[in-house]
């Protein structure tokens, strides 16, 4: 989801997911704290270890998801939105639509006969 807003922009979206994200965040920190604690340390002790590495190496890139969605979320108003929806839609598409519906113009236009087009990423 966090792409699906980051496309279109939408702050509320984002704020939305980056409390997803914390919320998450907050999950494996209170599991972490609870395999040291001494009333459940008996349950966790097997695998304390192998927990205790994939607890960390997930609050980690937790942080660094976060990170990143608001850097994204500085980054709105600055042409992204205008990149991602400059695609133009065909004469066949432009009847199937409404005047409300200009800007759902994301998706490869997958007519027979176009030309496929590389997956690599290009700078114009």
């Amino acid at each position: 989801m966090a792409a699906f807003w980051t496309r279109r922009e939408n702050v509320f979206g984002m704020v939305f997911t980056i409390a997803l994200f914390i919320c998450g965040l907050a999950y494996f920190v209170f599991k972490l704290a609870r395999m040291y604690s001494k009333s459940h340390e008996e349950f966790y002790l097997p695998v304390r270890k192998n927990l205790t590495s994939f607890a960390c190496i997930t609050i980690l890139l937790i942080v660094l998801t976060i990170a990143n969605a608001i850097a994204c979320m500085l980054n709105f108003g600055k042409g992204l939105r205008q990149h991602v929806m400059r695609r133009k839609i065909g004469e066949d598409d432009q009847e199937k639509l409404g005047p409300a519906d200009h800007h759902l113009t994301e998706l490869p236009n997958l007519k027979a006969g176009h030309v496929p087009v590389s997956s690599r990423m290009t700078i114009d």
